[in-house]
C-alpha cells in the first residue's frame, strides 16, 4: 500500500469508526441516574441476584488492519447480597508465539446512594492484579463499595492480533439483561462466516455499508432486549452450545492487489493440513515405525483380526497413563509416551492409530469436540473447535471407535466424554461425517429374592448385572476404594441395610464381560413397622430417586449421553398369616414415537409375590419439545416407587 492510500485508510478508519461510535453505545459514568438505584425489582427476572442494565460491545480494525480493537462497556444493577461478587472482574488476554492480546483502557466505578444523592467511587489501579501463564494472561479487580442497591459500570479496551475468528458476543450471561448490543466494523477485505447461535431472536439487526475510495466497511450493529439468565439444567452438553451469541470466523483475505487467500477451507484440505502436521501426521507416521517390531509377542499365530486388533487395544490401554489433558495434536511425540508410558489424548490415541496400522490393520484418525467443549460449526470446518482424536477400525463391514485413554473402557465404546454429536474421519482424500453416537447402552438388571418373618424383618439374595456404560461407571466407582471391603461398606451405608454379607463381584478386571454382583443381604425394617402391620420399599435399590425434571418448561435438549435401561426384578415370600393391605395396580407408561416407557407388574399368588419394574429410555438424546413427556414419566414413575408394601396381620 503507497503512502497515498496509507493516509486515506487511516482517515476513513478515523471518520468511519471512531466518530461513529460517538452515535451509539452510551457514555460511561454520565447515565446512572437515581432511577437505576431506585427501581425495586425487575419484571423480566424478580429472583435475579443482579442485572445488566445496559451492555453495549465495539468491535473494529485499527488504521493499518493489522489488530482489532474491542471496546466493552457494561452498567449492572447488585439487587441482592449474593450478587455483590458481581463487583469482581476478570478479564481473559490471549497469548501467542509472538504476538498477544493487549488491555489498552480500563475504566470502573461503584454509584451508591447517600443521603439521597449518588455517591460515586473510582477504581484504583492499586486495585488491579495480573495473573499470567504459558497461553493467557488474566487481568482481575474489584470495584469499591459494592453493596446491595450499588450500580457499577465498567469500560475497557482490547486491543488483539487474533483475527481468525474476529470477537464473539455472548448476550446471554448468568443474570438477565435489560439490553446488550454489539457493533461490528469488518473491512471489505476481510471476509467471515457468522453464525448466531441460541434460541433468543435479534431486536436489532442492522447493516450498513460504508463507502469509500479506499475500502468499504460493513457495519453489523445486533441487539437483543430483556434477556433472561441462562441458567444449567441437568442432562446439558457444554452452555456454548445454547448461550445466545455470535460468532465470526475468517473465511477470505482480499489484498489490494487483487489476491485473495481463502481461510476457510474443505474438508479434504484440513485433512491433508492435518496428515502434515508435525504433532499429528507425523506422528502417525513415527508411531507405525515404532510399533512395526514390537507387536510380534502379541499379533503372532493365527488370530482374526479382530482378536488382533483387541489385543493391540489392550496392550495400549493398560500400557500407558493418561495425563487428564485433551488434545487432538500429540504432546511431547510417541516415541517419549512410550518411554514414559505416559502421554495426553493425542499422544495415547495416535499410538494406538500408529500400532493398528502397523498390525495391518485398517485404521484411521476421527477428531471430535468433547461435550464440555460444545458442538462444532457443522456449515463449515473450524480446526480450532475439535480438542480430541480417537480412532475407527474398519474390520470386513464392521467399524470399531476406540480410545485407550481410560482404563475401564473395553473395545468398540469411546468414553461419554466424547459422545457429542459427530466427528470426522480422516484419510489422505476425505474427511466424512461420523456419529459419535453409541451402539450400545447404560443398562442394569438387578433381582431381588426376599423372605420376610413375622419379626419384619427381609432376609434374601442380591444379583446385579451390569452391561456398556453403566459397567465402565460401575467399575470405575469399585477401583475408586482401596480395598472392597470399604466398597461393600459404601453400598450398604447408602442402601441402610442392617446387614451384607458374602459379597462377591465376578468379571472385574476383563472389560469384555458382564459385571456382576452377588450378595446376601438383610434389610432393616421400616420405622413404623411393628408385628400387626409390616412396611417394605421394593425400590430400595435402583437409580432414579428423584425427579431430575422440575423446571416448569426447557428450551433445551435433554442429552443423556447413552440410553438408559433399568429392570428390577422382585421375589419376596411373606408369612402365610400376613396379607397385603392394598395391592399395587399395573401400570405401563410410554413416550411418542417409541421415546421410552416404564413398566410395572404385581403378581401376587398365595403368600408370594412377583414385581417387574423397567425404565427404558430409547433415545440417548430427547429434543426440548419432548421435556414434558419425559418429565411427567419420571413424576408417575417416583410416586410409585415411593409407595410402601403394607402387609397386615390377619
Amino acid at each position: 500500500m503507497n503512502i497515498i492510500k496509507l493516509l486515506a485508510f487511516a482517515l476513513f478508519y478515523i471518520l468511519t469508526t471512531h466518530g461513529y461510535a460517538q452515535d451509539h453505545g452510551f457514555p460511561f459514568g454520565t447515565t446512572v441516574t437515581l432511577n437505576d438505584h431506585l427501581k425495586p425489582k425487575y419484571e423480566i427476572d424478580s429472583t435475579a441476584n443482579a442485572i445488566v442494565l445496559n451492555e453495549f460491545g465495539d468491535a473494529y480494525f485499527n488504521n493499518d488492519g493489522s489488530r482489532l480493537l474491542v471496546e466493552i462497556h457494561s452498567k449492572i444493577k447488585i439487587l441482592k447480597s449474593s450478587g455483590v461478587e458481581k463487583g469482581n472482574f476478570k478479564i481473559l488476554l490471549r497469548k501467542g508465539v509472538s504476538v498477544r492480546d493487549e488491555l489498552e483502557d480500563l475504566q470502573g466505578a461503584t454509584f451508591n446512594i447517600s443521603n439521597g444523592a449518588i455517591r460515586r467511587f473510582e477504581l484504583e489501579k492499586k486495585s488491579i492484579f495480573r495473573e499470567t501463564d504459558t497461553n493467557y494472561e488474566w487481568i482481575k479487580f474489584t470495584l469499591p463499595n459494592v453493596q446491595v442497591g450499588s450500580v457499577i459500570e465498567v469500560k475497557y479496551l482490547i486491543s488483539t492480533p487474533f483475527l481468525l475468528n474476529y470477537w464473539p458476543w455472548e448476550f446471554q450471561s448468568d443474570i438477565p439483561k435489560l439490553y446488550s448490543e454489539f457493533c461490528a466494523h469488518i473491512s471489505a477485505n476481510y471476509v467471515y462466516n457468522i453464525s448466531m447461535r441460541g434460541f433468543l431472536k435479534l431486536d436489532k439487526n442492522d447493516h450498513e455499508l460504508r463507502s469509500s475510495p479506499v475500502l468499504d466497511v460493513d457495519v453489523l450493529k445486533l441487539g437483543i432486549k430483556n434477556i433472561p439468565a441462562f441458567r444449567e439444567e441437568q442432562f446439558m452438553t457444554a452452555k456454548s452450545n445454547f448461550l445466545s451469541a455470535v460468532h465470526f470466523e475468517l473465511a477470505e483475505i482480499r489484498h489490494f492487489n487483487g489476491t485473495k487467500n481463502k481461510i476457510s477451507k474443505e474438508w479434504k484440505d484440513v485433512a491433508q493440513e492435518l496428515f502434515d502436521h508435525e504433532d499429528f501426521g507425523t506422528q502417525i507416521k513415527r508411531a507405525r515405525n515404532l510399533f512395526e517390531d514390537k507387536l510380534s509377542f502379541m499379533t503372532g499365530g493365527a488370530i482374526s483380526p479382530i482378536e488382533k486388533a483387541k489385543q493391540i487395544f489392550g496392550w495400549i490401554q493398560s500400557r500407558y497413563q493418561w495425563n487428564e489433558y485433551l488434545g487432538k495434536y500429540t504432546d511431547k511425540g510417541v516415541r517419549n509416551a512410550y518411554e514414559n508410558k505416559k502421554g495426553n489424548v493425542g499422544d495415547i490415541n495416535i499410538s494406538l492409530l500408529g500400532a493398528l496400522q502397523a498390525a495391518e490393520i485398517t485404521a484411521n484418525p476421527v477428531i471430535l469436540s468433547t461435550r464440555e467443549n460444545g458442538l462444532p460449526t457443522s456449515l463449515y470446518p473450524v480446526l480450532s473447535e475439535f480438542n480430541y482424536v480417537i480412532v475407527q477400525v474398519q474390520i470386513g463391514e464392521e467399524s470399531f471407535l476406540l480410545d485407550a485413554t481410560d482404563p475401564f473402557i473395553p473395545f468398540g465404546i469411546i468414553p461419554e466424554r466424547c459422545l457429542n454429536g459427530t466427528g470426522r474421519l480422516l484419510t489422505k482424500k476425505e474427511a466424512t461425517e461420523v456419529d459419535l453416537m453409541p451402539k450400545t447402552k447404560s443398562r442394569t438388571v438387578s433381582n431381588l429374592s426376599l423372605k420376610l418373618n413375622t419379626e419384619g424383618e427381609l432376609t434374601g439374595t442380591l444379583q446385579i448385572k451390569y452391561y456398556g456404560y453403566d459397567a465402565v461407571n460401575k467399575r470405575k466407582q469399585i477401583m475408586s476404594f482401596a480395598q472392597t471391603s470399604l466398597y461393600t461398606k459404601a453400598i450398604s451405608d447408602r442402601w441402610k441395610v442392617r446387614e451384607l454379607r458374602n459379597h462377591k463381584i465376578e468379571n472385574l478386571p476383563d472389560l469384555e464381560k458382564t459385571l456382576t454382583e452377588e450378595m446376601e443381604i438383610d434389610f432393616n425394617s421400616h420405622d413404623a413397622s411393628s408385628a400387626e402391620r409390616i412396611y417394605f420399599n421394593p425400590f430400595i435399590i435402583g437409580q432414579w430417586n428423584s425427579n431430575p425434571f422440575v423446571a416448569s418448561e426447557r428450551k433445551y435438549p435433554v442429552d443423556f449421553g447413552v440410553a438408559q435401561e433399568e429392570i428390577i426384578l422382585l421375589n419376596l415370600e411373606y408369612p402365610a398369616d400376613y396379607k397385603l393391605d392394598e395391592i399395587p395396580k399395573n401400570m405401563a407408561l410410554a413416550m411418542p414415537d417409541k421415546g421410552g416407557m416404564f413398566k410395572f407388574n404385581f403378581n401376587n399368588i398365595g403368600n408370594k409375590l412377583n414385581i417387574y419394574y423397567s425404565l427404558n429410555l430409547t433415545k440417548p438424546v430427547y429434543d426440548s419439545s419432548e421435556y414434558f413427556s419425559l418429565k411427567d414419566l419420571f413424576e408417575r414413575m417416583l410416586q410409585l416407587k415411593q409407595t410402601d408394601l403394607v402387609f397386615i396381620k390377619l
